[in-house]
């Protein structure tokens, strides 16, 4: 943004590193439209009764419009879902629909994370982030090729999540990272709903994969929090002890 080039730290420094966006950005602009485009979908959810397709569209791309870095909720199931037919339980919406819905609405979703993000990076704690050299070399290899990059984060079927940050930390176009999502999301979903069309999945798959992600999830969030838990217990055992 007009910055010259910083001189490269010396060994164990860092160097405060000034945000790419100047301007400010509102939480108000962004999520008030969201909770009246949530409105509408619930009241089209309820008009058109449960168990249509016309609430189902609605419950799937609510659904993924939530499922960001701060709420990750699974996604995979209910894609699954929407395309499979409708003996199996599924929604049977043309895979190519399912994949242009869930795109969309993760496109929206991953935006929440944009302006939450740059939100959080007004305070100088989270602003250290930037200052090390191991954020300097991962933005190195991001910048050669920021949007590429985003729209292979958001296309393979792994935690990831530290592209998309990092593409909001580098001040990355908000109209090009909505888009990078929507590039890199759309095939995947595409190819997950082609399968559950053509090989008819059921209820079985769309439990099994729900209950496979939801596992994976506490497989990799339990063990920090069960590590802090033992940590803070420690710790205040000793408090206690030494004040004996």
């Amino acid at each position: 943004m007009g910055d010259s080039s910083p001189s490269e730290p010396a060994a164990g420094q860092t160097e405060e590193l000034r945000l790419l966006r100047h301007e400010r950005i509102s939480l108000r602009a962004w999520f008030v439209p969201f909770g009246a485009l949530v409105a509408v979908l619930a009241l089209t959810y309820f008009h058109c009764g449960k168990g249509s397709t016309c609430a189902g569209v609605a419950l799937l791309f609510g659904y993924i419009s939530f499922a960001c870095t701060f709420l990750p909720l699974p996604t995979a199931w209910i894609i699954i879902w929407a395309a499979s037919p409708p003996e199996g339980g599924g929604l049977g919406l043309n895979p190519w629909l399912v994949a242009s819905i869930g795109a969309a609405a993760t496109a929206i979703a991953n935006m929440h994370d944009y302006y939450l993000v740059t939100f959080l990076y007004r305070y100088q704690p989270v602003r250290q982030i930037r200052t090390t050299r191991w954020y300097r070399r991962v933005a190195a290899w991001y910048n050669r090729a920021p949007f590429g990059t985003l729209a292979a984060a958001s296309f393979l079927p792994i935690p990831i999540d530290f592209v998309r940050l990092l593409a909001i930390s580098e001040g990355y176009s908000r109209a090009k990272f909505a888009l990078g999502s929507l590039v890199g999301r759309w095939p995947r979903y595409l190819f997950v709903a082609i399968l559950a069309d053509q090989f008819r999945l059921g209820w079985q798959w769309v439990l099994g994969i729900l209950g496979a992600t939801v596992v994976l999830g506490l497989w990799r969030g339990l063990p920090p929090v069960v590590r802090r838990v033992r940590e803070a217990v420690r710790d205040r055992r000793s408090a206690k002890e030494a004040s004996e």
